[in-house]
């Protein structure tokens, strides 16, 4: 089997309504997908951050046509070492999630069996909590305790969650911690809670924030401040597990974070390091160094979401609900149905490869769509209701 193709597009769908965070207010979720297309008449799919764009891939075609998808080692080594510093893993990730597609529906087997097998059916998913401004409509608003819980509420009875995550960063620091007492008033300790300020607190608010959180019995206190050392100084202050997405995103930064005592989770993203397989190694590595798993979500769609369940249910030390921002989209590009929540859980499709494809038409309508944002600059602004704002690290 030898790749003779590889076609990128860019694509944004709508969202319930526009999500807040410490560093944008987008109203879509906007990822670059791509195709490899073989002689033997198979197409792969994978999928990556709208950071990557299609014209990114073009220097590529010329290095993977001709190229057998199942010598993925060769792939990896060619593409993270194409310049002197360059690792490259969001343009690497998405051409190994095609190569596992092909390798899959070539030899008859969902991308779960070549990554070693399932330890688990089904992957726990957090509900993911935002602050939103409101729609056109007016409706969507989160803006208060009051809001989140009825929102979060409306999520659990829908979908199932047992776990709950808050993103912060938004409001006063104050009124987030406030949201937390009152989601933990509604929702009991049978469910796992947790928060994200994103970064963007000082080491100092975040250690008198923390400490004002700890009666609420978080799962772990997520990116309180920004990197390694900042979150040694929390985690030696206040008593909640420290967990990290944000600083810790590469192999070289396990071992300074694990001798600064920093962490006691990381949220793998297999973009960030570099595609299934190094998510696995992770998996095993941080075992080794006494570090729990957890999985970052980066507003994936169907494509990503289905590399990351296949993955996930191989991953051992995997002890943590995998983030997803899917409940917040209002369609997808697969051509498939759309995943659908079981008692907060997903599973990964049983068909050969990663189980889903492309729907031509929907991938037209929204890489439109998106062609249409970009032309008005709509794509990821820091926040266009707040022009006076800008994301500071620390903030607060």
């Amino acid at each position: 089997m030898k790749i003779i193709d590889l076609k990128a597009q860019t694509a944004a769908i709508p969202i319930e309504a526009p999500t807040r965070h410490s560093y944008a207010s987008p109203s879509h979720y906007i990822r670059t997908m791509i195709e490899l297309c073989t002689d033997e008449g198979l197409t792969g799919v994978g999928e990556t951050y709208s950071t990557i764009p299609p014209a990114a891939f073009d220097a590529l075609k010329e290095l993977l046509i001709g190229q057998d998808p199942f010598q993925l080692e060769q792939i990896r080594i060619q593409i993270s070492q194409r310049g002197y510093f360059s690792r490259q893993p969001l343009l690497l990730t998405p051409v190994e999630m095609a190569c596992y597609d092909l390798q899959g529906k070539f030899v008859g087997l969902p991308v779960y069996q070549l990554l070693g097998g399932r330890v688990r059916e089904q992957v726990p998913v957090s509900a993911y909590l935002f602050y939103r401004y409101p729609n056109a409509d007016g409706t969507g608003e989160i803006s208060n305790p009051d809001h989140m819980t009825a929102y979060c509420q409306s999520l659990v009875d829908r979908y199932g969650f047992q776990t709950l995550k808050l993103k912060g960063g938004v409001l006063d620091p104050e009124i987030e911690v406030e949201t937390i007492a009152a989601l933990r008033k509604k929702f009991d300790s049978s469910y796992r809670l947790r928060f994200d300020p994103n970064a963007i607190w000082s080491p100092a608010t975040a250690i008198r924030m923390g400490l004002k959180l700890a009666p609420y019995d978080l799962e772990y206190y997520e990116d309180p401040t920004w990197g390694i050392s900042g979150l040694a100084r929390v985690r030696e202050k206040v008593p909640i597990p420290i967990s990290t997405n944000m600083s810790v995103i590469e192999f070289e930064h396990l071992a300074p974070a694990v001798e600064m005592k920093a962490i006691d989770c990381i949220l793998t993203d297999p973009w960030y390091w570099g595609g299934l397989y190094h998510t696995k190694v992770l998996d095993l590595v941080a075992k080794h160094m006494g570090l729990a798993v957890s999985m970052h979500s980066g507003v994936e769609f169907g494509v990503g979401l289905a590399a990351m369940l296949h993955v996930a249910v191989t991953m051992p030390n995997l002890v943590h609900a995998i983030d997803s921002h899917y409940h917040h989209l209002c369609d997808d590009v697969i051509a498939q149905p759309r995943f659908v929540y079981d008692q907060g859980c997903l599973h990964p499709s049983s068909a050969p490869g990663l189980g889903v494809t492309l729907d031509e038409d929907k991938m037209q309508r929204y890489t439109e769509l998106h062609r249409q944002l970009a032309e008005n600059d709509y794509g990821y602004p820091p926040d266009p209701r707040r022009p006076e704002w800008y994301a500071r690290v620390p903030m607060w």
